[in-house]
């Protein structure tokens, strides 16, 4: 998930040498960046020839897709105030958006762990040929502490 996040860096920073960003959602709502358009992709970063970003009029919405669901704290603050482009303060409220979707399904996914760590009778680990390896007492209690701190980590803010 944070891969995602520096993966959406490492694009933005190619583009200085690159072209345009273009941000689309496949059918189960998994967004993707690329410097190739698709079908209901948007343009959250265009490149002029000579490396500087292009007019805002250069960069035109062609969100012809599905929008993804918004999320809590969707409307995100620039934090490049009246010194960004229409294009860079877009691609930085998608980014402030997928950043805050991908924190709370992080949060969810540890929180059910947790709560899967607890109502277990029994804690095991797969063994090298398959087969459950049951944790004594102990490092069940071990397992659930650590779940229930991931958990605590994962939703810091939430």
């Amino acid at each position: 998930m944070i891969r995602r996040a520096a993966a959406l860096a490492y694009l933005m920073s190619l583009t200085a040498t690159a072209g345009d960003v273009y941000r689309s959602v496949d059918a189960q709502g998994h967004v993707q960046y690329s410097d190739t358009p698709t079908p209901g992709a948007e343009l959250v970063h265009a490149q002029s020839l000579r490396g500087a970003p292009a007019p805002s009029s250069a960069a035109p919405v062609v969100a012809q897709g599905p929008a993804p669901a918004a999320t809590k704290g969707s409307a995100a603050k620039s934090t490049t105030a009246g010194t960004a482009t229409p294009a860079t303060a877009d691609a930085q409220r998608a980014l402030h958006n997928d950043l805050e979707q991908v924190r709370a399904e992080q949060c969810q996914k540890a929180q059910d762990s947790y709560q899967q760590a607890i109502q277990a009778r029994r804690v095991y680990r797969p063994g090298a040929d398959g087969e459950r390896e049951y944790l004594s007492d102990d490092e069940a209690d071990q397992v659930r502490l650590n779940a229930r701190l991931e958990m605590e980590a994962a939703c810091k803010g939430a």
